[in-house]
This record gives C-alpha cells, sequence and structure tokens, in this order.
C-alpha cells in the first residue's frame, strides 16, 4: 500500500463519485440508469482505489448483479457495503478473528438490517474491514490488514467500523453500515470526512441472531454512514423499527425521519463543551476550534447556545465496574464463533488484546457482571437527566479529543494488551453509548493539514428527529458535499 498524502480535491455539484443515494435513486426512477448499471458502477469504483486503502475487504459482486437485475423499490440498485461484524446469508462472516477467517465461515442467515435494506432495492456490493471483534479505535486487524485513511494513508481511519466510513468517504458507496459500541461510527466518520449516525439504542435491530450479550448490555448499536443528512434521515426511515426479540425498543418517530430535512428546529437549548468536564485529557485546540465555530452558526440561527454538560460526565466515559462485562461478552463471543466453525479457537487464532480479555471473561463471577451492569444504568440515568430534567435539547462538542493518530500507534502485545485500546479520543462520544441517546458527526471542520475533524451533536433519548433538522441547518451553511480526498474512486 503506497502513501499518499495530498491536497483535497473539490467536486462540482454534479460530480459523479459523490452523488448521494438519494440523487442515485431518482436518477433510476427518470430511466437515466438502471439498478444494474449503478451496481456495476459501484464495483469499479471499489476496484479503482481499494487497493490504496483496503476498505472493502469481502466483495459480494456476483450476488450484487443478481439482486440488482430483480432489484425493487425506492432505492432499487442503491449500493451499500456491510461492516464486517453482521452477518450476510451465504457471505464471509468473520468478524476479523483470524482463526475464523481461515475457516472460511460463511453466514446461514441474513439479519433483519439486510432483509430491510434489501425489500427498499439496496444492493449489497461487499463487506467492509473491521477491527478483531471491534474492540479498538483503529481499523488495523491481523486478519484483513490496516485500513488506511484516504486523506492521508498514512493516518488511521478510527475504528471499529474504519473500512465502512473510507467507503463512503471515497465514493465507493454511497451510504454504508456500522456500529458503535464507544464511538465506532462516529470516529471513523470524524477523521474520514462523513457523516456518521450511532442511533437511540433499539432504533436498529441487530436481530434475529442473539449476539453480543445484549449488544453489551445495550452499549454496542446498529449505526450509519452517509454524506448527506438526506441519505441519513431515509436510511433510518429504511431500517429503522423493532423486531421480535430485540432486548431493547426505541420509540417510532411521529412521521419519516425525511420530512426532518429541511424542517424548522425552533430555538433549542444547546450546551458546548470542549474540555474534558472530568479534567483527564486535553482536547486538541483544532478539534475545539471546530465545536466553537459551529457553536457561533448555531448561535447565529436564533439558537439559545450556552456552556454546559451532564455533570454526571465528570465520573469518566463509563464506570469502571463495567470493564469485566465487556470482557465477558468477548469470552462469548469467542465461544460462539468457535461453534459456528467446528472448533474451540485458541490463542493462536485471535491478537493479544482479545486473548486477555476473553480469559478475564472467564473468571468473571456472576455479582461482578450484575454490578458492572448496575454501574451502568446508575450512570446513564444520572447523565440523562441533563437533557430531561434540566431542558437542554442538544449537546455539542467536538467528535475526538485528539488529531488523527498514524497507522500502528494502536498496538496491544501480549505483554500488555490493554495499554492501547485508543479510546481516550472518544471522551465526548462514549457518554451516548451508555444512555443509549442518539449521537451524530458531522464534517464540519478540517485540521491545518488538511485532515477532517467531525463536530458532535448528542441529542435526548428517541430525538433523532431534532438531531435531523440541526444537522441539515449545518449542512445548509457549512456544506461538505465537495470536500473529496486525495484517494477518492
Amino acid at each position: 500500500m503506497s502513501e499518499t498524502k495530498a491536497t483535497p480535491e473539490t467536486s462540482d455539484e454534479s460530480s459523479a463519485p459523490f452523488q448521494d443515494a438519494t440523487a442515485l435513486a431518482e436518477s433510476v426512477r427518470l430511466g437515466d440508469v438502471s439498478p444494474s448499471e449503478l451496481v456495476e458502477d459501484a464495483i469499479a469504483r471499489i476496484e479503482s482505489v481499494n487497493d490504496q486503502v483496503r476498505a472493502v475487504i469481502i466483495p459480494t459482486y456476483e450476488k450484487a448483479r443478481a439482486e440488482a437485475a430483480a432489484a425493487q423499490g425506492p432505492f432499487a440498485g442503491v449500493p451499500y457495503v456491510l461492516k464486517d461484524t453482521m452477518a450476510s446469508k451465504g457471505d464471509l462472516y468473520t468478524a476479523a478473528i483470524d482463526g475464523v477467517k481461515r475457516a472460511g465461515h460463511k453466514a446461514d442467515y441474513d439479519p433483519y438490517f439486510v432483509e430491510r435494506m434489501r425489500a427498499a432495492g439496496f444492493v449489497l456490493v461487499g463487506k467492509a474491514n473491521t477491527p478483531e471483534l471491534a474492540l479498538v479505535a483503529t481499523t488495523e486487524s491481523v486478519a484483513w490488514g490496516a485500513c488506511a485513511n484516504p486523506w492521508d494513508t498514512t493516518r488511521s481511519t478510527g475504528g471499529s467500523s474504519g473500512g465502512s466510513a473510507v467507503a463512503v468517504a471515497t465514493g465507493m458507496v454511497p451510504v454504508a453500515h456500522g456500529s458503535d459500541g464507544g464511538g465506532s461510527v462516529r470516529e471513523p466518520a470524524s477523521k474520514t470526512g462523513v457523516v456518521g449516525l450511532k442511533p437511540t439504542r433499539g432504533r436498529l435491530s441487530q436481530g434475529p441472531v442473539v449476539i453480543d450479550s445484549d449488544n453489551v448490555s445495550g452499549m454496542a448499536h446498529e449505526g450509519l454512514f452517509s454524506r448527506s443528512v438526506r441519505d441519513m434521515a431515509a436510511l433510518l426511515d429504511v431500517v429503522g423499527g423493532r423486531h421480535p426479540g430485540d432486548p431493547f425498543g426505541a420509540p417510532p418517530p411521529t412521521r419519516p425521519y425525511r420530512e426532518e430535512v429541511g424542517a424548522d428546529p425552533g430555538r433549542l437549548r444547546i450546551g458546548i463543551c470542549t474540555t474534558d468536564p472530568a479534567g483527564a485529557f486535553e482536547v486538541d485546540p483544532q478539534c475545539a476550534e471546530g465545536a466553537r465555530k459551529v457553536a457561533d452558526l448555531l448561535d447565529g440561527l436564533g439558537h439559545d447556545v450556552a456552556e454546559g454538560y451532564p455533570e454526571a460526565i465528570k465520573e469518566g466515559s463509563w464506570p469502571m465496574e463495567f470493564m469485566p462485562c465487556v470482557a465477558v461478552v468477548v469470552h462469548r463471543e469467542l465461544e460462539r464463533f468457535g461453534r459456528l466453525i467446528g472448533r474451540e479457537l485458541t490463542e493462536d487464532d485471535v491478537e493479544p488484546q482479545t486473548w486477555a480479555y476473553a480469559q478475564m471473561g472467564a473468571q468473571v463471577t456472576g455479582a461482578q457482571y450484575a454490578a458492572g451492569v448496575d454501574a451502568l444504568r446508575t450512570q446513564a440515568y444520572e447523565t440523562e437527566l441533563w437533557w430531561e430534567d434540566q431542558g437542554w435539547d442538544i449537546w455539542l462538542t467536538p467528535a475526538l479529543t485528539i488529531q488523527t493518530p498514524n497507522l500502528g500507534e494502536f498496538k496491544p502485545t501480549k505483554e500488555d494488551p490493554f495499554g492501547s485500546l485508543g479510546m481516550e479520543p472518544s471522551r465526548f462520544e462514549v457518554p451516548s453509548n451508555v444512555t443509549g441517546q442518539p449521537s451524530i458527526s458531522l464534517p464540519l471542520h478540517h485540521a491545518a493539514d488538511g485532515m477532517p475533524l467531525g463536530v458532535l451533536l448528542t441529542g435526548a433519548y428517541g430525538r433523532e428527529d431534532v438531531l435531523l433538522r440541526v444537522a441539515a441547518q449545518l449542512e445548509r451553511d457549512l456544506p461538505w458535499a465537495d470536500r473529496i480526498p486525495p484517494i477518492h474512486a
């Protein structure tokens, strides 16, 4: 993989690489292009740049061609990619576990997410790169190799949905699936210059197969990537909703989310925070600058913007008592994948951090696990009161506390398996995983070296509608559609 560092390119309004899903769907309705042509174009785009960034690691081209030929629905033929933490029937499903990859395991079912996307006409063209079991904040697994940032191929994409973010950022596909257990959609969205949404807990189903011990006790949410706010709204309309057996369910919207784009949000109470309330981490001045710029714009639009944050955030991103629960989840996931491939996974099949987590999880008592979940729920309650009782609508922060690190900086070893989790930059993202609130990263700022820096908006529980209204205001006044990374399809 050769290194690329270049000045961002600018597209005109009709630039083909970055037509969003809504525009592509309209071109099919008008008869300007067929669903099959959209899919062939996506395949060509992936092939043209994927060697440079390694975003799509499991192509599903032949199946995509067959689906495109029969595609119906409002998004007939519009391509997307699926993070390799979610199954799709007949395709490799590895969660970036090297032993599972070597076993060649293929899934025998489609999740509800994939079914809903297909019913709307979307076509899956490949599965996207992720770190092993989505555990770290960079996409550099032993199984699939490093996913490079298209703005600078020496830099990380973040994790754990790095491949999905890059597929959208480079114009391979207009939208993508991701998952977010501690910033894993919003972090790579920030680092690659796209829109990344972690919806309300339970908004998107992970079913029907039960995995991750109830989505890491509700910490992990399925998420979405797009380049436009209208696409994000349309995706929520397509895939949102509870299914039988889902452990959580979000309040249903009062109207389609696409109707929120361009709707007047009214005068909102917005809290701006650009320092770590706990005082544990410094926030890079350039990251803070982006949030301040957005705060000034929102103030000028008539919103009530003031310094503010939930007091409970001072206690840290998440309760440390919950750490053993994560270890139990990893232990259970390795057991599950072992059953899928027909043999027990060993230390030689996984990376050092994964194995250390699993060994820890095997020793956790029931009382320790229950105490961790209790601590999580208590912190969620105390944090969410800022919105519910104190009347705030949005928490505005930098998406991350630091600028984009280089590839290779987060490398757990047997000697120090937890020494480089890479979670520190996600200080402002993790609280909404604890509470289950919706949170969106928008590509509203760039560092002095040209690297994207996202700005984060976190809304009250169930209020994606408010986030989309404000996001649409910001997209209108600080447009990002013409920002193209040096590597693009």
